[in-house]
């Protein structure tokens, strides 16, 4: 019996996951590898981009790379696409895609998935994070969309990108970001360490403490040491939060996939703030409620 190459708990998952009978996968079993899947030779411009794709980033010398290999070697893997209305669109291996273009090879081999528009983005987000492609912005927020469109907690993400919770929490507080910050960290202007620690600040102090890093090559704990000096010391003295509520917001803020603040009183009164950037991250959490 053939056994596919794993591919990751939650790629594999996926990929494993279609709705097909145990008659039909043991008789898909006796088969032999190369009837198992679906591999057709599809026109390369019959071929559309995802419109989930989470990778916005390409490099050329990396294009030129692949497609020098692919031109030496032929294409040694296929690409995967789903059926359209108007031919085919990309799931996985648009590198590959380019890369064929760029050589201006007429035909591209790929697997043909029968996959919804979520099982499509889930397989496109988590074939390039397991395969740590996404530079740390584009993973932010290709982790959002799952979260606010499909409307996943970050266990579910986890779960399906093989990474821990708390790296999946942590990676997504990233689009507090400013634009200008994200565009920092993806220019390499800044390590992750600078952003991270401008995080808490109001969009304009943010950008202007990242400028100064960028102008004066500060350090991460130089620029730590910055944003300490920019929040006020000579304010009323704050209720230091107890650990049942940092606890209340952190299972708020994974639950909704949005930052939640929790002001708490002695007499039991509070409120409960909740911060969304765009009205579709809004729209996510009112589904959260329904």
């Amino acid at each position: 019996m053939s056994k596919r190459k794993a591919l990751g708990s939650g790629l594999e998952a996926l990929l494993s996951a279609r709705p097909e009978s145990s008659s039909n996968l043991k008789k898909k079993d006796n088969q032999d590898s190369s009837s198992s899947v679906n591999i057709k030779s599809i026109p390369v411009h019959e071929i559309s981009r995802n419109k989930s794709q989470p990778r916005q980033v390409f490099f050329d010398d990396a294009l030129e790379s692949m497609a020098a290999s692919i031109k030496e070697r032929g294409q040694l893997s296929p690409i995967l696409v789903r059926k359209t209305k108007s031919g085919y669109e990309l799931i996985a291996g648009e590198r590959r895609w380019r890369a064929m273009q760029s050589i201006k090879e007429p035909n591209i081999n790929a697997i043909v998935m029968d996959v919804d528009d979520k099982e499509s983005a889930l397989i496109a987000i988590v074939e390039n994070v397991q395969r740590e492609q996404l530079n740390s912005i584009e993973e932010s927020e290709a982790l959002l969309k799952l979260s606010s469109e499909y409307s996943m907690s970050h266990d579910d993400i986890a779960k399906y990108t093989g990474k821990s919770r708390s790296h999946v929490t942590n990676i997504m507080r990233l689009n507090d970001l400013t634009d200008f910050t994200k565009s920092k960290i993806i220019d390499g202007s800044i390590e992750m360490g600078h952003a991270r620690a401008v995080l808490s600040l109001e969009p304009s102090v943010q950008n202007m403490i990242i400028n100064q890093s960028i102008s004066r090559k500060l350090s991460v704990r130089a620029v730590e040491s910055l944003v300490r000096s920019k929040k006020p010391s000579n304010s009323p003295k704050a209720t230091k939060k107890s650990q049942d509520t940092i606890s209340l917001e952190n299972q708020f803020s994974e639950h909704l996939s949005a930052d939640v603040k929790i002001q708490h009183k002695h007499d039991g009164s509070g409120k409960i703030e909740i911060k969304y950037k765009s009205l579709e991250e809004l729209q996510g959490i009112m589904n959260k409620f329904k």
